[in-house]
């Protein structure tokens, strides 16, 4: 029979050593093993078919094999003619049928995928296959599912193809691990140049047993995924320096030695037992890998960078890209992760790095894909990540999960879907931005200001745009960047918007709502997501949670304190205990407010106050707290409403502790034209809040 046991292979291994625009040469080797007592006589057919079960070539070898032995046959299969290429564009994929018999009765059979092409990289030009320069662009992907886990059926990873194909993809990274063989088939069968990877991430432990695991990963992924026409690199190394700056010095002569011998032994082990596709490391953002020249070992370089989004700014990717194509001019350079996070929840005018906004995502992956595309010595890009995906120890805007998904954990398409789809796809698109979003919310800022603005865009190849509001044009805008943008002035209600009249498949109705100057409305209800300059929409209520503001007469918002930066970061970006729903609210925040005000007509009014005191360093990969952490007497304060200490020497991290939310709320009475003024009183340190809410009630 085929061997079972070569590593989880399938015993049977196909090879195109020389393949042409006409003719094809194959070479099959099949590591066969007689279990019996005694010798055997065969028969090895092997049959190569195309989709529709058309016989391409056929050959029959005789064999006889000693009792209980194992023994390797290679098989070639010379001159093969009339077969179609495989391409991103053509993915023709064959399957090798092959049979063991004995005086004609059938011993074991099995099928594997082929396909008939040639490819290279060049450092200068990219990546050819089949003679055509082709730009390699797609995605990572990780493989877990809200609420799988990673225990996925056939038909949502094949969904996960389709996602990638229908975006304009024809490249794929299985980040950080092989993964389920439906991924693999997929890839054949629509067209995928796959980068796969085995999970050596991070750091390395010296030891003869990582060195042992490591090379077994490599054999078991090769083995078992060789036959697969979709696969083009073989990787074996993510981020391998990322603890490096966390190690004892002491450490570092003797793990930075080892990392490079066992690197270099990876990389022969690949190259010896394939030595017709590519090899990789994923590379990111630190000295050493220069430093050390490991990125010389491998044929590809491929580098994690995310610049402008956690250092740096847009453009210096392509500088940093630039000055690695000028050191290594002969070296073949691939992104292998570029990406920026986003809370499907949070929404700005004003997007900032690391803000986790939807508009921040788009302007990030804009900028760099754009600095890719007109790269051409850029190999290919891979975007982190097409999925929303489980991280444990992950905090920012949504803990636990990393954000920077393509579409989210339940695999809805993000707003950045579109834009690349826009970017990648050669067929027509045009689709109105927002997919998560209908509501815009505008206080007004004058007697005089009654429309709701509304910065409105839409994803597009096509040169230009019109916008319909109502069914009546608004304005034509120009396609620049896969993106048209529009500015919208509302009066409030419902709208329906479209790209087209009367074209209710693009349509998309929009709800504005204006809180006036004055604040006279029976239902007022504002929300102020203090500390911040984006909206969050809660997704359970609709609540709009407007962007922090200056106190204006006539109107409402903060006086005095400054918002909150971290790194460089607005936030704490922190997971706050018990409201996992509510994350954004509180990771923002005021320090040193000296009051909220809010002129609001008399009547009666619930009052809600949200603070939290914080983790004052920031922490990118938090380990879940064990237990919550108390800092007493750090920050001491009152809180008085129109001139009435409601609160006295509240202490959020003494009382409560670190990262534990606090839900203030009470109910006043306004009389006499005095609106509401809540004031912040320090006893010690300075105080801090995080959002205001102020209901008019009535009972």
């Amino acid at each position: 029979h085929f061997s079972m046991s070569d590593h989880g292979g399938p015993g049977v291994y196909i090879s195109t050593p020389k393949v042409t625009e006409t003719s094809a040469d194959v070479n099959i080797d099949y590591h066969l093993k007689n279990d019996t007592g005694k010798p055997s006589k065969l028969q090895l057919t092997t049959l190569i078919r195309d989709k529709e079960a058309k016989v391409l070539t056929e050959k029959s070898t005789s064999l006889s094999l000693p009792a209980f032995t194992d023994t390797v046959v290679t098989i070639a299969i010379n001159n093969i003619r009339d077969f179609e290429l495989w391409s991103p564009n053509t993915p023709n994929v064959y399957y090798v049928e092959n049979s063991l018999m004995e005086s004609g009765v059938l011993l074991d059979h099995i099928t594997q995928p082929m396909g008939f092409r040639w490819f290279s990289f060049d450092a200068s030009n990219g990546f050819f296959i089949n003679g055509e320069n082709v730009k390699l662009m797609g995605a990572n992907r990780h493989q877990d599912r809200v609420p799988y886990g990673n225990a996925l059926s056939n038909d949502m990873h094949r969904q996960d193809m389709q996602l990638l194909k229908e975006m304009g993809a024809n490249f794929l990274r299985n980040a950080h691990y092989p993964q389920a063989e439906e991924i693999l088939r997929s890839a054949d069968e629509m067209g995928f140049v796959v980068w796969e990877e085995t999970p050596l991430v991070n750091e390395v432990t010296i030891s003869e047993a990582h060195t042992e695991n490591a090379m077994l990963m490599v054999k078991e992924m090769i083995k078992q995924h060789y036959n697969h026409p979709s696969i083009f690199i073989w990787a074996y190394m993510n981020e391998i320096y990322w603890a490096h700056r966390f190690k004892p010095e002491e450490e570092l002569p003797a793990r930075n030695a080892y990392t490079l011998e066992l690197t270099q032994q990876l990389e022969n082990l690949v190259r010896e037992m394939d030595p017709y596709r590519y090899t990789a490391i994923a590379m990111h953002n630190y000295p050493l890998y220069d430093e050390s020249g490991i990125g010389a070992i491998p044929m590809i370089a491929g580098w994690n960078l995310y610049h402008g989004w956690y250092y740096d700014e847009y453009k210096d990717f392509g500088i940093f890209m630039d000055e690695q194509r000028a050191k290594y001019p002969e070296r073949i350079h691939m992104i292998s992760e570029y990406g920026a996070g986003s809370d499907t929840r949070l929404y700005s005018e004003k997007p900032e790095k690391f803000d986790f906004t939807v508009e921040e995502q788009i302007n990030f992956t804009r900028s760099l894909m754009t600095q890719i595309l007109e790269r051409p010595y850029i190999a290919g890009a891979t975007l982190w990540n097409l999925i929303d995906f489980s991280s444990e120890r992950r905090v920012d805007a949504t803990p636990h999960l990393n954000n920077k998904g393509l579409v989210t954990a339940d695999r809805k398409p993000k707003d950045v879907y579109y834009l690349v789809q826009a970017l990648l796809s050669e067929e027509p698109i045009s689709v109105l931005g927002y997919p998560f979003r209908d509501q815009w919310v505008h206080a007004a800022e004058n007697p005089s200001d009654t429309l709701v603005p509304v910065n409105m865009y839409a994803f597009s190849n096509e040169p230009s745009l019109c916008l319909y509001v109502n069914n009546k044009l608004w304005e034509k805008s120009e396609v620049v960047n896969g993106m048209a943008e529009w500015r919208l002035l509302l009066p409030a209600g419902k709208h329906l918007l479209s790209l087209k009249p009367n074209d209710f498949g693009s349509a998309k109705q929009v709800q504005t709502t204006l809180i006036p100057y004055g604040l006279g409305s029976d239902h007022l209800d504002i929300a102020v997501n203090i500390g911040c300059h984006y909206a969050f929409i809660d997704d359970r209520t609709n609540l709009y949670w407007l962007p922090e503001r200056e106190y204006t007469p006539g109107s409402f918002g903060i006086i005095g304190g400054k918002q909150l930066y971290i790194s460089n970061k607005v936030g704490t970006k922190e997971d706050i205990l018990s409201v996992h729903e509510e994350d954004p609210l509180y990771q923002t925040m005021r320090v040193n407010p000296s009051e909220f005000r809010a002129d609001v007509p008399n009547g009666i009014y619930e009052i809600e106050l949200l603070m939290v005191d914080y983790v004052r360093r920031y922490r990118r990969f938090a380990d879940v707290d064990r237990e919550i952490n108390y800092e007493p007497g750090r920050r001491v304060f009152d809180i008085s409403v129109n001139d009435e200490r409601v609160i006295k020497e509240l202490d959020p991290g003494g009382t409560y502790g670190l990262n534990v939310p606090n839900r203030l709320r009470f109910t006043r009475t306004v009389s006499n034209g005095e609106g509401i003024s809540i004031k912040f009183h320090p006893v010690k340190g300075e105080p801090i809040l995080s959002g205001v809410r102020i209901r008019k009630v009535r009972y």
